[in-house]
This record gives C-alpha cells, sequence and structure tokens, in this order.
C-alpha cells in the first residue's frame, strides 16, 4: 500500500481500495496523518487509512473475530502466495511481529465473572486513583498465558487489526462474508 501521509488526495487511494475490497466507504472528519473524508465500514467494524495500512476496530469488544475465528483467519493461506499466511498481512491487534491471535491481542470481556475468575486463581484489587475504581491490574499477556495454560476459561476476541495490503483488506472483508460474523 502506498503511504498517504500529508498525501492531500488520499481520497481518491481510499476510494479505489475500499472499491477493490467491496467495502462501504461512508463520510467522516478527518483526523491524523493521512488528510481523508472517508473511511471504510463492514457491520460493526470501522476501518481508517493509516500510512501504509488500514486500522480495523470495533467500538464493542464481544463485536470483534472471537478467538477461533481470529486464529483461523491468521492461518490461512495467503491466496497469492501459499507459502504465507494472512496472519502476515493482517495483523491482530497491529502487532508487527505478526503474532497469533492466542498469543498476543485476544481480550475478553473485563466484567464481574472474569474478576471472579481471576480472584479464585490468587489475583487481588487493587484501587485506582486514575480510574476512580477497584480493578484486577493484570496483563494482556498475562491474560492469554493463563487461557493457554487451560487456568482461565473466557470468550476472547480481537477488535482491531492492522491490514497491510490490498490482498488482506480483501480477504477481511471475504472472511467476515463467509463466515457470517457481521452484515456485511
Amino acid at each position: 500500500m502506498k503511504n498517504l501521509a500529508g498525501v492531500k488526495e488520499a481520497d481518491q487511494t481510499i476510494k479505489e481500495e475500499l472499491y477493490l475490497a467491496g467495502i462501504e466507504a461512508v463520510p467522516m472528519e478527518a483526523k491524523g496523518e493521512v488528510p481523508y473524508t472517508i473511511e471504510g465500514k463492514i457491520g460493526n467494524w470501522r476501518l481508517r487509512r493509516a500510512w501504509y495500512y488500514w486500522i480495523a476496530t470495533t467500538e464493542l469488544r464481544t463485536d470483534g473475530l472471537p478467538l477461533n475465528h481470529a486464529v483461523a483467519l491468521h492461518i490461512k493461506p495467503n491466496p497469492i502466495d501459499f507459502k504465507k499466511i494472512m496472519g502476515t498481512s493482517i495483523r491482530s491487534g497491529g502487532d508487527a511481529g505478526c503474532s497469533s491471535p492466542e498469543d498476543y491481542t485476544s481480550q475478553p470481556v473485563y466484567d464481574d465473572e472474569l474478576d471472579e475468575k481471576l480472584m479464585a486463581l490468587g489475583y487481588k484489587k487493587e484501587y485506582s486513583n486514575i480510574l476512580k475504581k477497584d480493578y484486577i491490574p493484570i496483563s494482556v499477556g498475562e491474560v492469554a498465558r493463563l487461557c493457554t495454560e487451560g487456568k482461565l476459561d473466557v470468550q476472547r476476541y480481537v477488535d482491531c487489526y492492522h491490514i497491510d495490503d490490498q490482498i488482506g483488506l480483501n480477504e477481511f472483508k471475504k472472511y467476515l462474508r463467509d463466515y457470517n460474523l457481521t452484515e456485511v
């Protein structure tokens, strides 16, 4: 993908990339280094163009891909180069290392049920002056490790991707459509 940082005609390239992927273009107010007035929309997914890639996000974590689907998308062979997997161009969590969703970004919904499960494992709540509430201080990686080790059983989701090329953008849309993961 072209570097669109500072490109005044970014909308034209964005329209073309969205068209080629069959993704709806919607008007929006420009933000960031890429001067654009449109973004992509696939169901509850919002796609914003960054310098060399697209950023796909959902507002609600549960609108993201459930972990089993995120892993399936990650290991799916690239349709142009079968030696590569789609996880190298559709990067869960935007991880530059192209880590598996299992190891990196898959997040549960943080709620009372998760708190109870973590406290049963010995984690304790602390008060945060910034958040103005009690919370359990635990990292994304630690949650993933507990799940992988079978110590924690929660539904996890990937609600953010960085998509590096046109094939990735096309395949992301196709995957959501083919598996009825969102209304597309």
